[in-house]
């Protein structure tokens, strides 16, 4: 959930202070996915009065930060400043809410305050805790520390692994039971096994344990809500993937983009299609052959989205796993750099991972082994399709995966294209001239007509229709126009 902070200080002697307080909280990642900061400045010009906006939302804030400086400021009807008013209408609103106060200055300078500001200090002093500080630098390492202190008090830094931890405020009519089907079903094909009599509760419950019950309720881990939750945006804000595609070997221009929000298996298969719109596809016909040459071999970069998905820190938020796109290479990284005695030169043939309920549900249909192959079966996959082997290596506290691509020698890469990329043509029913006019237009982007078919195969011209039209029929090539003016290409 989200708190709400509202922050109070008089608006002209420590302006600088307001705003700092909500700079320290937009900048930091955990903070600023826990607070909402309301600041008076920040309000459009509304025809309510001032007052009655701000009381407003004093009262709907979970959190009240307040600074005292030396100005009491400008008194109400009531004969309090508006600090002091908003304090007290709070302290009468929230009788559970979270006072947080900040006094500028020391003690020494107590006496150089205004009267009413000491008697509201003294007020502060005698029933809440208090920090002084003496600069805006200070300020922020206070609130830094006081609302991490508060997050910590109100449990929302579980001592339980991410994935593990079992979500209280939800229920099972969070989780999405056709996406648990399609799951049994894929893992029934994939492990050659039935699938279980036993209910889809009992499945989740006693099979992978990511549902538990609590006072009689059911409630989902959030491992649970990554692969089968309802509206997994509302829950878990920051489990994206973010991919690009760029113009170039740099950053510098992207071409096309996408977030990628989902549970994590229809996020898999959004990933798939990105990366086969902005990729290569060559072909090339070979003997009787006609072989589709992708740019980069799928299985290798799925590979590695499922390992950035399973090792991800996903206490780190804002911080999403990046896919990039480049003219020579793609880059996959996730937040959370490598565990505690793992190497990043002998990373192949050990297995450590902060997420064992994500990978444990991964080994359920076999899209993660339990030994640590993940690496090699990326070098593998390189090697096998033509090209380099993967780069790993950590770029601050980031784990990143480099895929080196083919360049302009992408027809050479046909000796490591698996046969289910092969189309034998004789199979298609093709005889030799279709075979012989398909390759001219596949390797050599050559445009029939119905009379250059003719004069170079020296057929009539019913038969190059019937050859042509047999191409098309065939979904090899494609024609365009209509009558003599009628063009074949591939």
């Amino acid at each position: 959930m989200k708190y709400k902070l509202f922050v109070s200080a008089n608006q002209k002697e420590l302006l600088d202070e307001r705003f700092a307080i909500k700079e320290v909280i937009n900048d930091n990642t955990t903070l600023r996915s826990f607070f909402d900061v309301f600041l008076f400045e920040d309000l459009p010009a509304k025809g309510r009065s001032a007052t009655s906006v701000y009381l407003n939302n004093v009262s709907n804030s979970d959190v009240y930060i307040c600074i005292i400086g030396k100005i009491y400021g400008a008194k109400g009807s009531d004969g309090l400043s508006a600090t002091e008013r908003e304090f007290r209408h709070f302290i009468k609103s929230q009788k559970s809410g979270e006072i947080i106060a900040f006094i500028k200055g020391d003690s020494s300078e107590d006496a150089g305050r205004e009267p009413e500001t000491r008697n509201f200090v003294n007020t502060i002093q005698s029933e809440y805790i208090y920090k002084r500080f003496k600069n805006t630098d200070a300020l922020k390492t206070q609130v830094l520390n006081s609302l991490i202190s508060f997050l910590d008090d109100k449990g929302e830094f579980n001592k339980e692994p991410f994935d593990k931890t079992f979500r209280k405020d939800l229920g099972y009519d969070s989780i999405d039971e056709k996406m648990v089907k399609d799951f049994l079903q894929n893992r029934a094909v994939k492990l050659k096994v039935e699938i279980p009599k036993s209910s889809i509760k009992d499945f989740l419950v006693n099979t992978l344990k990511i549902l538990s019950e609590e006072n009689g309720n059911l409630c989902p881990s959030n491992a649970a809500l990554l692969f089968f939750g309802k509206d997994l945006s509302e829950h878990i804000s920051h489990h994206e993937i973010r991919i690009a595609r760029f113009n170039g070997n740099t950053r510098s221009e992207c071409i096309d983009s996408q977030e990628i929000k989902s549970p994590i298996y229809k996020m898999l298969d959004e990933v798939k299609a990105f990366f086969l719109r902005n990729t290569r596809l060559a072909n090339k016909i070979i003997e009787f052959k006609r072989v589709d040459i992708p740019e980069y071999p799928f299985e290798a970069l799925r590979e590695a989205v499922i390992n950035a998905i399973a090792h991800r820190d996903y206490t780190r938020r804002g911080t999403p796993i990046m896919a990039s796109i480049f003219d020579d290479r793609i880059e996959i990284s996730n937040p959370g750099g490598l565990l505690p005695g793992l190497n990043i030169k002998k990373l192949e043939g050990h297995h450590a991972t902060r997420n064992e309920a994500i990978c444990n549900i991964f080994h359920e249909t076999m899209d993660m082994e339990r030994f640590g192959t993940g690496i090699g079966k990326m070098k593998k996959i390189m090697k096998e399709h033509g090209l380099s082997l993967p780069e790993f290596s950590e770029e601050g506290d980031f784990f990143v995966v480099k895929f080196y691509g083919p360049g302009e020698n992408i027809l050479d890469l046909v000796s490591g294209v698996p046969e289910n990329r092969h189309t034998n043509l004789k199979e298609l029913g093709l005889n030799e001239r279709q075979i012989e006019a398909l390759r001219l237009m596949v390797n050599e982007n050559k445009v029939f007509s119905n009379e250059a078919y003719q004069d170079i195969y020296n057929v009539s011209r019913r038969t190059a229709l019937r050859d042509l039209r047999g191409l098309v029929e065939s979904g090899q090539i494609i024609s365009e126009g209509i009558g003599k003016g009628t063009k074949y290409r591939a």
